[in-house]
Order: C-alpha cells, then structure tokens, then sequence
C-alpha cells in the first residue's frame, strides 16, 4: 500500500488537513499525519487526538515575534526531514507556514524526486504581520523568512493557496497551482428569524485579537447608532475581549457578549436575527479571505467587509456583502428586510459553490489525480 504523510507544524488537522487525509484514504493511501508537541495559540505542550498522528518534539517559545519560534519552526522542519528520510512516504502534503518546512523538504525532494510533494499555503508569513512599522525596521529579517519559503516553492510538484491574493503574490505558475479555498461543514438549511426594521442587529464572530480593526468596527457603530438603534452580538475569544467590549459599548450600542460558542445550534439562532457579519481587519494585513467570511456564508450572512482581492470581488460581484465606506451605515441602516434576506441567500449560495467541504475535497481529489495519476 503507498504511503503518504501530512505535515503541519502548528495543529491544522481540522482546518484543512482533514480533507486531504480524505481524499487520499479513498484513494487508496495509508495516511501519517505529522505535527508538533506545541499549541501555538495556549504556548504549551498538548497532546493531538488524530488517530495515528505523530507528534515531533519542538521548543516551546511565548512570543509570536522571537528568536525561539524561529528556532522552534526550524527543529520541527529538521525533524520532518529526518523522518522522511527514515519512512519514504510516496506523497508528501505540507502546510505552510512555517517557512522552514519549504526550505527541508526541498532538500529531500531534490533527493527523492520519485516522491510528490505538495505545498498548501494557508498563510503568508511575515508578510501577514500585523505592524507596518516594524514591517519596515524588521525588513531585512523578513525578506530572509520569506526567502525560505519563496526560493523552495519550484520544488513541489503542486502548490495551493487558500486565496487568489496570495497565488498572485507568490507568482505561481497556473499549470502548477491551484486556489483552493478555505472550507467548512454545510449546515442545514440556515435558520432566519424575522429580521428587525426598528433596530440594527450585527455579529462580529471569530478571534478577538490584535489583527481585527476594532477602531473601524467602532467608527461604523458610531455612525450606525445615530441612525437608528444597533445590537453587537460578539461570538468569540481573544487577547483583545476586553478592549473590544468595552469600546463598542462605549459608541451606544447594546453588546451582547457570548465569548467562544461551539455549538452550531446555537451559533444559528444568533446569526439568525442579525443583518450583518463584520468581517473587517487591518489594512497593514496580507488576506484575501477570512474563515471568519466563510462562518458567516455558512449561516447565509452577509458581510461588511474590508478584505481586499477575493473577498472584495464577492461582495462586488456576488451581493453578499457591503464594502466598507463613509457611507456604510447609512447603506445598511436603510436596508430594508427583504433586501437583506435577498443578501443572505447570495451569501448561502456562494458558501455552497466555493467554500462547502464537499466542493473542496472535489478539487483536491482532482490535484491528487493531476499529480499522482
């Protein structure tokens, strides 16, 4: 039976591992799924549940922005290396970042050209750090970081990126990557309560964290709340809970906070009642598409959006969002009901066409085929 290993340094067996362990099982493949012994998000050691996974020992560091992640990155590339070379798996599907994974398991490609190997971008780090000053002052570090990555990429057989925005960053051949969206489970059909015209019901859903731009989400409450009345209902945990909290209650808006909500019947019922989802970030942050975007499709709500590149091309293109303005919360403040549940649709149409798993793991099924076949 062949043989083949997914690797992802920080944990994303559920974000997008999952679906090519899929695809490969029905294919045909035993499967490895390869991780580290660190939650980057808790900064502790964890123990992974995915039958069969292999966890490599990594040093623990505290801070995102530290010479330890990037020996951390480093040891846990080093020991893929060393376990490929121990195992010779057929087919090798990596996650990336970290960059480091590009730069060792070039090394073994050039080594075993037989075995085919896959990049999935998820990210583009350092290129997302949050900070465009220290984007500046760390530049040359980070033009070092992204070499990594950059320079290793022509090794792979195939590369895919969760957005048309990073694909067209990296410069990606067409013949030899694909966009492969992020994705998530359909729900039954999503549950709409009746939409109110005497208030303003909004949800921002997600990591309250220091990459969301809560000044903008402050600024359109502001100006919302001088229209008519507006509810915040915030889904969510994060460093940043608190200050996020507080200052949206302090532009006049009821805010209902849940913190984190897993349950799907529950997550409906909110999202059921509202408008709108928030779906807005800092200018300085390299995205093209948000899971939090795809969330909210999910449950056929439409966005207020910010996110360059695809995400901007739905709203545009797609009617399932507004696109952040002077004049947004005038726009959606005289939105009647209708108009907004005609939005909800499009939204649930187009999860179902990009983002729903099924579709997804179509695609994937059909790169495996490209490459291996």
């Amino acid at each position: 039976m062949k043989t083949a290993f997914l690797i992802s340094c920080s944990d994303h067996y559920d974000h997008r591992m999952h679906l090519w362990d899929s695809c490969l099982q029905k294919m045909g493949y035993r499967t490895r799924y390869i991780t580290g012994d660190f939650d980057h998000y808790k900064k502790a050691k964890f123990t992974c549940h995915v039958p069969g996974a292999m966890q490599l020992p990594v040093l623990p560091y505290q801070k995102n922005l530290s010479l330890a992640r990037i020996l951390s990155h480093r040891m846990f590339a080093k020991n893929a290396l060393r376990l490929l070379q121990e195992q010779h798996p057929d087919v090798v599907i990596a996650l990336l970042p970290p960059n480091f994974l590009a730069h060792y398991l070039a090394k073994y490609k050039k080594q075993h050209p037989e075995t085919k190997l896959i990049f999935d971008i998820f990210d583009l780090w350092p290129e997302t750090f949050p900070s465009n000053k220290l984007k500046k002052l760390l530049a040359p570090v980070f033009r070092v970081w992204s070499g990594l990555r950059d320079r290793n990429l022509h090794m792979a057989d195939f590369v895919t990126t969760e957005c048309d925005l990073f694909r067209s960053k990296l410069q990606l051949p067409l013949n030899t990557s694909a966009t492969v969206y992020l994705s998530a489970k359909p729900v039954d059909t999503p549950t709409v309560s009746t939409l109110s015209e005497d208030r303003l019901d909004l949800c921002y859903l997600g990591a309250i964290n220091n990459i969301i731009n809560i000044d903008a989400i402050c600024d359109l409450l502001t100006k919302a709340v001088a229209v008519k009345p507006v509810t915040l209902h915030i889904i969510g945990t994060g460093e940043q809970e608190e200050n996020f909290v507080r200052r949206a209650r302090e532009t006049g808006a009821d805010v209902q906070f849940y913190g984190a909500v897993y349950d799907t019947n529950q997550k409906q019922q909110i999202l059921g009642r509202c408008h709108f989802g928030l779906n807005l970030m800092r200018s300085s942050v390299c995205v093209g598409l948000t899971m939090k975007s795809v969330d909210y499709f999910r449950f056929g709500l439409p966005i207020i959006n910010n996110i360059p590149a695809d995400t901007a091309a739905f709203v545009l293109h797609r009617q399932v969002g507004i696109p952040l303005n002077d004049r947004c919360a005038e726009h959606i403040a005289a939105m009647t009901p209708d108009a907004c549940l005609a939005m909800r649709k499009a939204a649930a149409d187009l999860f179902r066409q990009f983002f729903d798993e099924n579709t997804v793991a179509a695609q994937m099924t059909q790169i495996l085929e490209q490459i291996i076949c």
